[in-house]
């Protein structure tokens, strides 16, 4: 961990000298005309809680805590466009700086009212689903927990598969639409395995999870652009088929435990308006499923239901060319059992952003969170029972060159 920390810094050291005295542009133009475009981040931050490990093994301080990518494009003609992206990330235990596909797709347009896109395609999930990368366009080191999960970001930020989008004019106003299929690469090394192996939910040994599967995502989003300048609305929806997991079961470690969700559903709505150096935006997400599991012989098959509702409000304030800041309170709860302290959380969250050039910057935020509803107990990020605490402050600190 250290030798991958100080490499590292010292690649994000490089690229922070390279931005200082680099020329303003929002990519690097490459090969005849510039027909292909270069650009990429690094950023490094580091993370304080005072009293229990979230979003990650943070307590007392951690500077595990960084993303870098490399993306290219062209446009072959007026209609077709190519690109990539390789991502790595390091959020406590989880992702272990380790490169990715993040995306990569062909992208047809037919006209503005039909395109297609197939690949390794962004996941259109609530206003900033597709956005999860972009560091420079918000004031937020992490978006709202409640509906944009950290643990998640190396399996909800893309799918493999196909989506045709589209934009419709009615009137004054104009529809987005995005309809789109496929399946999402999944494994017990990425964050999503905290949720299998959270020891409160008691149901695979101490080893974890072993293989997790999936057999589809299908979903589409719908974006209204109203008459008033900046006021947006927008409704997404989203499952997975046959999402699966095994392991070896708490209760008797050599039988085999299978939990299986037949339907895993998103329901998110969204507004945003954005007024003069204002943005405001508000979330609500529902997710849930009924489920099976059973370890035979030593545990007969059983049905459950699983649910939660989390929501957010923010605002942020561009103060001039240098500084931004933003705020947002958010609530996330178990929807059948939430009159428990530990069935809901509640986030508030304030942020500066500081804009050294066009290439760098800085962003420092405090948390203050209450419950501990989204909180894991794993081998990753531990939070034994005995010390968990109801309350818990959050600091994080965060510097992106981006090119």
């Amino acid at each position: 961990m250290k030798n991958t920390l100080a490499s590292s810094i010292i690649l994000g050291s490089g690229l922070l000298a390279a931005a200082l005295i680099a020329p303003a542009r929002a990519a690097i133009p490459v090969g005849p005309n510039g027909a292909v475009q270069v650009g990429g981040f690094f950023s490094q931050g580091y993370l304080y809680s005072s009293d229990i490990n979230h979003p990650t093994a943070n307590k007392g301080g951690t500077w595990d805590f960084r993303e870098m990518a490399v993306n290219v494009s062209t446009t072959i003609g007026s209609r077709l466009r190519l690109g990539g992206q390789a991502f790595a990330q390091r959020l406590g235990e989880i992702g272990g700086d380790k490169v990715i596909l993040d995306w990569a797709v062909a992208d047809y347009n037919f006209d503005p009212a039909f395109g297609v896109r197939a690949g390794r395609v962004k996941y259109p999930k609530g206003l900033y689903g597709e956005a999860l990368d972009l560091d420079v366009v918000r004031p937020y080191v992490f978006l709202p927990n409640s509906v944009y999960s950290p643990v998640l970001r190396d399996f909800a930020a893309s799918f493999d598969g196909a989506l045709v989008y589209g934009t419709l004019s009615l009137g004054k106003s104009t529809f987005d639409y995005k309809v789109f299929y496929g399946d999402i690469p999944i494994s017990p090394e990425k964050g999503i395995a905290e949720f299998y192996n959270d020891t409160s939910v008691g149901l695979y040994a101490a080893s974890g999870v072993s293989q997790l599967s999936m057999d589809s995502v299908t979903g589409g989003q719908l974006v209204w652009n109203t008459p008033v300048s900046g006021l947006r609305f927008a409704y997404s929806y989203s499952f997975f088929d046959k999402l699966n997991s095994n392991g070896p079961f708490a209760g008797f470690p050599a039988a085999n435990l299978n939990l299986a969700f037949g339907r895993f559903s998103y329901d998110v709505a969204s507004v945003e308006y954005t007024w003069k150096d204002w943005v405001f935006a508000a979330e609500w997400q529902r997710a849930g499923a009924t489920f099976k599991f059973g370890a035979a012989p030593f545990l007969p098959t059983t049905s459950g239901t699983y649910g939660t509702d989390g929501w957010y409000v923010s605002a942020a304030r561009r103060l001039n060319a240098k500084f931004e800041i933003g705020t947002y309170y958010g609530d996330l709860r178990d929807r059948y059992n939430s009159r428990d302290s530990r069935d809901y959380q509640k986030d508030f969250a304030v942020s500066l952003r500081y804009d050294l050039n066009e290439h760098v910057l800085f962003k420092i935020e405090a948390h203050r969170i209450g419950g501990t509803y989204g909180l894991f107990n794993t081998a990753r990020i531990p939070n034994p029972a005995a010390t968990r605490k109801d309350e818990d402050t959050v600091f994080a600190a965060k510097t992106t060159f981006s090119f």
